[in-house]
C-alpha cells in the first residue's frame, strides 16, 4: 500500500489528557496533514501512530503556552493550521490576546470580544440571545440573593452554571433549595457571575462542526447518551439525528463568533424545537463517526487548506439509527457500572489499527477502574 502524501503541516496542542482528542490525529492524517504534537508527557494522544512529530512540553499551562509562543515565532515556515485541543490550554493562550504571534491561527479574532464569547458560557449566552438564537430562559446572577430570586422565577429543576467549565464541570442540575445552596457553594469561590438557566425536558445532543471563518462547511449531529463519568459530562454513546434547525443554529453561532476550525455545539431537543446551549471551542470526540453521517471531515479539511470553500451537509437519515457506543468512553462506562452489554459492543468503535493508542486506553482500565489492591499489582506489573 503506497504511503499517503502529506501536503500540509499541522500543529496540535494538548495540555490535558482528554479521551476523545487522542483519535483526532487520524482525521488530520487522512486530510493529508503531517501532525506535530506539542504536549506534556503521559497523554494517550502521544501514542497515536498518526502523530508524526512529538514535541515534549511542561505540564503547567503557562509554560506550555510560552513553549508554543517560542515555537511559532522562531519557525521559519508557518504551520498551515494550528489547533488547540482543550479549553484550559485555549484559556491560557487567550491571556496573550492582542499579541502578534496569535495572528492568523487563533480560532477567532483575538483582538475582539469574540474571545470572551467562545470561552465564557455567560458571554456566549448574551451574544446568542442578542442575535436572536433560541436558548433556554436564563438570568445572570452576581450573588446568592440573585441566584435565589432567579430560581424562584424559573422554578425547579434548574441549571446553575459557572462561566467556564469542561465536560460538565461547572454545571449543576438542582431540584430543590438544598441542592441549589450546595451547588452555589461549590461555584461561588470562582468569584465570577453565575448563570441560572431554565431546565428543559428534552434530549441532549451536540453537533460536530468544521467552520470556515464563521461559515459551517461540514457537520454531523447526534444525541448524547450514557454520559461518563458524570451525568452532565461527555457522552459514552451516541445516536444519529437530524433536525431542520441545526444549519440555521450553526450559521448563527458562526456569525457571532467568526469561528475558524473544529468545534462542538451543544443543544437540547424539546418537543419540535432545538435550544442552543453552548459552544465547545475545540475538537470534539466523535469526528471519526463521520462515515455514519455521509460526510467526510478529512476531505472537507483538505479542501479548506487547499483554498476551496465547499459546504457539505450530512446525508438524510430516513430510518432509525443504531446506538453507537464510543470507545474507550463506553468501555470505561461498562467497567465502572459493571455493564456487560456495553463492554461487548464498545469494541465495534475501537481503533484497532492504532495499537499503541489502544494500549494507552486499556492501561487506564488497569490503573483507574480496578479495585485498589488490584491496581497496585497492575502498577507494579506495568513498571516492570
Amino acid at each position: 500500500m503506497p504511503t499517503k502524501q502529506l501536503q500540509f503541516e499541522v500543529l496540535l496542542i494538548a495540555g490535558i489528557d482528554t479521551v476523545g482528542l487522542a483519535r483526532f490525529p487520524y482525521l488530520l492524517h487522512n486530510a493529508g496533514c503531517r501532525v506535530t504534537l506539542l504536549a506534556p508527557p503521559g497523554l494517550a494522544i502521544i501514542k497515536s501512530r498518526h502523530v508524526d512529530c512529538y514535541l515534549h512540553s511542561l505540564t503547567e499551562p503557562q509554560a506550555l503556552v510560552l513553549h508554543l509562543k517560542d515555537l511559532l515565532i522562531t519557525r521559519h515556515q508557518p504551520f498551515d493550521l494550528v489547533i488547540v485541543g482543550d479549553e484550559p490550554t485555549l484559556i491560557a493562550v487567550a491571556e496573550h490576546r492582542g499579541e502578534t504571534w496569535l495572528d492568523n491561527w487563533f480560532p477567532v479574532d483575538h483582538r475582539s470580544a469574540a474571545v470572551d464569547v467562545i470561552l465564557s458560557k455567560l458571554a456566549f449566552q448574551q451574544a446568542a440571545i442578542a442575535a436572536g438564537l433560541s436558548m433556554p430562559y436564563s438570568e445572570l446572577c452576581q450573588d446568592w440573593p440573585e441566584v435565589e430570586a432567579a430560581v424562584l422565577h424559573t422554578g425547579y429543576p434548574a441549571m446553575l452554571k459557572a462561566s467556564i467549565g469542561l465536560s460538565g464541570s461547572g454545571v449543576h442540575k438542582v431540584c430543590d433549595s438544598s441542592e441549589l445552596k450546595s451547588a452555589y457553594d461549590q461555584l461561588a469561590p470562582t468569584n465570577q457571575p453565575l448563570l441560572v438557566q431554565q431546565f428543559c425536558e428534552g434530549a441532549l445532543g451536540s453537533t460536530d462542526v468544521l467552520f470556515d471563518h464563521g461559515v459551517p462547511i461540514c457537520w454531523q449531529s447526534s444525541y448524547s447518551l450514557q454520559c461518563w463519568p458524570t451525568p452532565l459530562a461527555s457522552s459514552s454513546a451516541r445516536e444519529l439525528m437530524q433536525h431542520p434547525d441545526i444549519e440555521a443554529m450553526l450559521l448563527g453561532v458562526g456569525k457571532i463568533t467568526g469561528y475558524h476550525g473544529f468545534a462542538g455545539v451543544d443543544w437540547i431537543h424539546e418537543g419540535p424545537h432545538l435550544y442552543l446551549l453552548e459552544l465547545n471551542p475545540r475538537p470534539t470526540p466523535t469526528y471519526h463517526l463521520n462515515r455514519h453521517f455521509g460526510v467526510n471531515f478529512s476531505h472537507s479539511l483538505n479542501q479548506l487548506l487547499s483554498g476551496e470553500h465547499k459546504v457539505t451537509p450530512p446525508k438524510l437519515i430516513d430510518q432509525p439509527t443504531p446506538l453507537i457506543r464510543l470507545f474507550p468512553q463506553s468501555l470505561y462506562w461498562a467497567v465502572s457500572n459493571r455493564d456487560w452489554r456495553n463492554f461487548i459492543f464498545c469494541w465495534n468503535d475501537a481503533p484497532w489499527r492504532d495499537p499503541l493508542l489502544m494500549g494507552a486506553y486499556l492501561r487506564r482500565v488497569l490503573t483507574h477502574f480496578l479495585p485498589e489492591c488490584w491496581r497496585e499489582k497492575a502498577s507494579r506489573w506495568l513498571r516492570g
